[in-house]
């Protein structure tokens, strides 16, 4: 039997259809002589520090920096039924295809099922950036072997662990010092450092009245230009008064024009960043609002690719596509 470990269950539906359907059961599908199952997003997660120590459990200094010499996981409540079902597959399965997200957090989340239940057989790898019918079946045509995608796994469990070494001993540390309740996390505290820099000089910023010069005439203006620094304000007022009174009345000739073709390149191709940043200019959409569109575009409709890769390029796969997909594309609006 083979069975693949998709990272939800809509990603599972997709490779069962794309497998010709099959018979739904408790936890999965099987078509023939493969098995569809999935986990609900992670289904492990990092133990906290009372579940290595029992003293732990009491925030002090001295405990502190807490550094495991081995890593223990627990599963989460809501996953521990799933993740029975899974485990017992895997004592069936004579090799197991990784159906996690086409990114780093979607090849941990399935190769850590596997290292929870210590699965010693066979493991290849299928990379799913789209759902259409037409991409699933591509894919499941070239499924690869999981062992090249390790790195991937490697990055997603050394994010994880800094998280936690950060988080626990760093808000652990500063409420032990200041007695109060403090939290400090990797992401969170720089990004809030950034949100504060940038508060302090929104206030303390002292508005300055800065002048300029156009001449006008006949619909054309020419506006004064620093010939040191380029710029075209000054706060120099009485020097700005003083070339207008200068030039007052002089004639002013073009003597050269100068043309030069540019060539502006095309913009790349949306990232899930790029994209939020845009449709909160047009829409005034959260950056929350278009990650939940773009989900229900990728999942229900199967009209975009992966939505959180932050890559801006067309993988090699799909070229072969790309006249297909533009005729698609023609329908008028």
């Amino acid at each position: 039997m083979r069975l693949f470990i998709a990272e939800k269950p809509n990603l599972a539906k997709a490779i069962a259809n794309g497998l010709g359907n099959g018979r739904t059961e408790s936890g999965c599908i099987r078509y023939g002589d493969d098995v569809v199952t999935w986990c609900f997003g992670h289904m492990l997660e990092l133990a906290w520090p009372q579940e290595y120590k029992p003293e732990y459990a009491q925030w002090r200094r001295e405990h502190l920096p807490i550094i495991p010499s081995e890593w223990k996981y627990k599963v989460k409540k809501d996953s521990a039924k799933q993740l029975a079902v899974i485990g017992s597959l895997l004592r069936e399965a004579d090799s197991v295809v990784n159906a996690g997200d086409p990114d780093r957090e979607g090849q941990l989340l399935v190769d850590e099922v596997l290292e929870h239940f210590k699965y010693r057989g066979p493991v290849a790898r299928i990379w799913l950036p789209s759902l259409d019918d037409k991409s699933v079946r591509i894919a499941l045509n070239g499924i690869k072997d999981n062992a090249p995608y390790a790195p991937l796994r490697d990055a997603a469990r050394a994010r994880s662990l800094a998280d936690w070494l950060v988080g626990i001993n760093a808000t652990r540390a500063l409420t032990c010092k200041y007695n109060a309740q403090l939290s400090c996390g990797r992401v969170q505290t720089p990004t809030l450092a950034m949100i504060a820099k940038r508060e302090a000089q929104i206030r303390a910023f002292v508005p300055q009245p800065y002048f300029g010069l156009q001449a006008r005439k006949d619909g054309l203006v020419l506006t004064w230009q620093d010939a040191g620094t380029g710029s075209h304000r000054s706060f120099d007022r009485g020097r700005m008064e003083g070339l207008a009174q200068e030039l007052k009345g002089e004639t002013a000739v073009v003597a050269e024009v100068k043309r030069t073709p540019k060539k502006t390149q095309p913009p790349l191709l949306y990232d899930l960043t790029e994209l939020q940043r845009d449709a909160n200019k047009r829409f005034n959409y959260s950056a929350k609002d278009t990650l939940n569109i773009m989900q229900r575009l990728y999942e229900n409709h199967k009209v975009l690719t992966y939505p959180r890769t932050d890559s801006r390029y067309l993988s090699a796969d799909i070229v072969p596509t790309l006249k297909e997909r533009l005729k698609a594309c023609s329908v008028g609006p």
